[in-house]
């Protein structure tokens, strides 16, 4: 299953990119710990709320695409790197408009990564408007 949404940010495509490419700036909206070697083929990995998100960088196109393999540690149905998450980024007048595409998701998972992705962009959007989001205590719905 695939999942889409988008989100305008008062701030250009530079500064969205860097939340996408480096540890302090990811974990400013997204997961408690980061190893990010923003190159193809280098390591994404991120700690989010227990789960261990992990996949590699496939495309890095500064400022304006990233592109990752994204699966769970220890899970069957999303071993890491099972899915791939595209982040594009287009100049707008106002800023930057963030379009978020992940695809390759299994059924059983769509709703609860729909409910995350939902809640992380909020939580990008708060931290770039230089806004506390408060403390990323995400949990999925329970099914």
């Amino acid at each position: 299953m695939d999942y889409s949404t988008s989100i305008e940010i008062d701030a250009p495509p530079e500064v969205v990119f860097e939340h996408l490419v480096e540890p302090s700036r990811m974990t400013s909206w997204m997961g408690q710990h980061a190893e990010l070697d923003p190159v193809p083929g280098g390591d994404f990995a991120v700690d989010v709320n227990g789960y261990l998100i992990r996949g590699k960088y496939l495309e890095v196109e500064p400022p304006r695409r990233v592109v990752v393999s994204w699966g769970m540690e220890g899970t069957p149905d999303l071993p890491p790197g099972a899915s791939r998450v595209e982040f594009t980024l287009t100049a707008t007048r106002q800023g930057t408009r963030v379009h978020l595409l992940h695809t390759g998701l299994p059924e059983a998972r769509a709703k609860n990564h729909a409910a995350g992705w939902a809640n992380y962009m909020g939580r990008l959007q708060l931290v770039i408007a230089a806004r506390d989001p408060g403390p990323d205590d995400f949990r999925p719905p329970s099914s």
